[in-house]
């Protein structure tokens, strides 16, 4: 099944497995057992395009009679299509942890999801809601100029894309004339800059957000931008600008990538806010300067002569200097 293409609509139901613990390691799996809790799923929208962001809300209601959990559970989430064909998951570790719930009680919490522009096979659990996915030609279309590297996969988790950004990196999209939220879900190797860095994200040269990178970690910012600061222009100007970059061969982290490397984004998504419905932990834009131009750091010169050396080179596992340990998925 090909999703995407112009004029199909998917609608999707979205099934629960009963929440299992989280086990280290492989072991076999032991019945398990049942218990009074509910669960439910409401969307901030309910129809949303191939590879645009959603929130989700997740609520379970711990039924008076249920027994107290001794262990830390796992949720299981299944986005299936009419036909019971699993498209994408978002397992997940409730907020708060299960052992800190108390019968007679309902605990719910937010999470985005950005949804998978492919979907995969998969098997059928206990039907809570559905979503109608629409072709991703719904979205505004990002035109991806200056400044980025080849797609690839990560190492620790081969199935998800990311991209790294040089020092700065363009997109540009067609202007909507009305206010749109920008998602930018990124990290970078922090350790391996001079001095802490920081991301300057500029909608149309003018407005954005200033976010100093204080670890590894994934962040996710969610920035609206006013239809008054987009201007009347037909397309405007998307910018991802690091105060600085660095090469991973120089710092002594990876001894074959010699490309010139800022942020590693995971998600990049621009919508339209008025079709979004409600999405939490949004920031308004604010004046931005870009940082002024700065010499990028260069490999040596035998690293820029050596024979087959490609500035496309996937990254190792140590382009990171300190790999994060598989969380569980979230999305």
């Amino acid at each position: 099944m090909q999703l995407g293409r112009s004029g199909w609509r998917i609608l999707v139901a979205v099934a629960v497995l009963a929440i299992i613990p989280a086990l280290n390691g492989c072991r076999r799996r032991k019945p398990a057992e049942l218990n009074d809790i509910v669960p439910s799923f409401t969307v901030n929208r309910p129809r949303a395009p191939l590879g645009s962001a959603v929130e989700i809300t997740y609520s379970w209601k711990v039924e008076p009679s249920a027994k107290k959990l001794g262990k830390d559970y796992k949720a299981l989430v299944h986005f299936l299509d009419s036909h019971g064909v699993m498209l994408f998951d978002d397992d997940h570790m409730p907020t708060p942890a299960t052992t800190a719930w108390e019968p007679g009680k309902t605990y719910s919490y937010t999470l985005t999801k950005f949804i998978p522009i492919y979907p995969y096979a998969g098997m059928q659990e206990y039907k809570v809601g559905k979503i109608e996915l629409l072709p991703q030609t719904e979205n505004i279309f990002l035109v991806y100029k200056d400044g980025w590297h080849n797609p690839e996969s990560r190492t620790d988790n081969p199935g998800l894309e990311v991209t790294w950004t040089k020092k700065d990196a363009l997109v540009s999209f067609k202007n909507p004339k009305k206010d749109v939220i920008v998602y930018l879900e990124a990290d970078t190797n922090s350790k391996a800059f001079d001095a802490p860095p920081v991301l300057t994200v500029a909608v149309a040269g003018k407005t954005g957000l200033v976010v100093p990178i204080e670890s590894s970690e994934v962040f996710l910012k969610k920035i609206r931008v006013k239809a008054a600061d987009l201007g009347n222009e037909e397309w405007l100007d998307l910018r991802l600008s690091m105060n600085q970059s660095f090469v991973p061969k120089l710092k002594g982290v990876n001894a074959t990538d010699d490309r010139e490397l800022g942020l590693m984004v995971y998600h990049l998504y621009v919508g339209e806010a008025d079709k979004l419905g409600s999405v939490p932990n949004v920031v308004e834009a604010v004046p931005v300067s870009l940082p002024a131009p700065a010499a990028s750091p260069a490999p040596s010169k035998a690293a820029a002569t050596k024979a087959g050396a490609s500035p496309a080179a996937k990254a190792s596992p140590a382009t990171k200097a300190s790999p994060k340990p598989a969380a569980p998925k979230k999305p």
